[in-house]
């Protein structure tokens, strides 16, 4: 069960995760809960346990409640401290263009996410490496037609990441992966292996603001595979995880034409314009009625 956190302690809460105390372990807690997850907070002492579970959940509290745009001047300033030459560690520049760009990525503020991920990412760890190639695979599956190429790039930097997570957090952070290789798929119009893929891999992203992205993608699949409940309740799931996003507004109406019995247009065509759009990506049904 997550923390509480106390009302008098949310100010404070909200840059926490950039002003962690520097430490070699400090670049796991950051590349874990930058992913989305409370893996980071396991692998430090129980103080900075404490703290760093903290900051997680109040970015998601803030996420519910709509006092994000607290956080993103926050972590915008930070950002602007290092461009001005303060002495801001490459740990937490790294951390802050994660949890900025996830809030972007949610609202689906694409070109703003793809400027804050441009950055020279020269000499990262290895671990910082992996959370910036996460974060521009995101983008460029999101904002283009995923292809072949693509998906193999996704894997490769997946298998790369994992030989430098320990064993015991592995797992954890696969799931991690396996939910950007599912956002893939399914863009590709590969509902059927992209449906498993991004159930199991949601668990690992319960502190990420990009989770509303994930969760539209899998009522998309669902619906192109006519799982016709199983896409209202993710999507019912979507209106919930970051209220107010384009994604957030579009699953309530994709919901409410599911349960109403309406037919959409075919996947993604409703979606945004930004999606692709192909007769891979029509669901069954509409593909049977166009053939002779």
């Amino acid at each position: 069960m997550a923390p509480r956190i106390p009302r008098r302690a949310e100010r404070w809460l909200v840059p926490a995760l950039i002003f962690l105390p520097g430490c070699e372990g400090e670049v796991a807690a950051l590349f874990s809960l930058a992913f989305g997850t409370a893996l980071g907070a396991w692998m430090v002492s129980r103080d900075r346990q404490n703290r760093a579970l903290y900051a997680a959940e109040n970015l998601r509290h803030a996420i519910a409640t709509g006092q994000q745009r607290e956080i993103e001047m926050s972590l915008r300033k930070q950002l602007a401290l290092a461009e001005a030459g303060e002495a801001v560690s490459v740990e937490r520049q790294w951390l802050a263009r994660a949890q900025l760009g996830g809030l972007l990525v949610a609202e689906w503020r694409l070109d703003e996410a793809r400027a804050i991920y441009g950055a020279d990412d020269a000499g990262l760890s290895s671990h910082l490496q992996a959370l910036a190639n996460f974060g521009r695979h995101e983008l460029a599956l999101l904002s283009g037609s995923p292809d072949d190429g693509l998906l193999e790039t996704i894997r490769s930097d997946r298998d790369a990441c994992l030989q430098h997570v320990p064993p015991r957090y592995r797992e954890l952070v696969t799931d991690a992966w396996r939910a950007l290789e599912g956002l893939c798929l399914v863009r590709m119009g590969r509902a059927r292996e992209a449906a498993p893929l991004l159930e199991r891999g949601l668990s690992s992203l319960a502190y990420n603001p990009a989770r509303v992205v994930y969760l539209y993608h899998l009522g998309q699949a669902y619906e192109h595979l006519g799982e016709r409940q199983l896409a209202a309740e993710a999507y019912e799931e979507a209106t919930k995880a970051f209220p107010g996003t384009r994604l957030a507004s579009e699953a309530k109406s994709r919901r409410l034409a599911l349960v109403e019995g309406q037919h959409g247009e075919g996947m993604f065509r409703r979606m945004l314009p930004e999606a692709p759009v192909g007769s891979a990506l029509l669901p069954a049904k509409a593909k049977l009625d166009d053939e002779p």
